[in-house]
C-alpha cells in the first residue's frame, strides 16, 4: 500500500457533501479523484508528445528553414521602412 500524507485543504461545502454521499469516505473520494486527474494528465501529455514527435519526424526541415528566412527578410524590410 502506498504511503499516505495528511494534508489540509479547503473545499466547497456542496462538493464535500456530495463526495461523502458517494464514497462514505471523503479521503477515499478525493484520493480517487486525484488519481483519475493524474492519469488523465499523463494521458494528455503522452498524446501531445506523440503529436509533437510525429510532426517533427514528418517535417520538411529545409522548407521550414526557407520560410523562416523569408519571414526574417520581410521583418528586416519592415524595419528598414521605419514601420512602428
Amino acid at each position: 500500500m502506498a504511503a499516505k500524507d495528511t494534508v489540509s485543504v479547503t473545499l466547497d461545502h456542496e462538493l464535500v457533501e456530495y463526495a461523502k454521499l458517494q464514497a462514505g469516505s471523503l479521503s477515499a473520494y478525493v484520493n480517487e479523484a486525484l488519481a483519475a486527474r493524474v492519469r488523465e494528465d499523463r494521458r494528455r501529455r503522452a498524446i501531445l508528445q506523440a503529436h509533437r514527435d510525429r510532426a517533427h519526424t514528418g517535417a520538411d526541415h529545409r522548407l521550414v528553414e526557407r520560410r523562416m528566412a523569408h519571414v526574417a527578410q520581410q521583418l528586416a524590410a519592415l524595419d528598414g521602412e521605419g514601420v512602428k
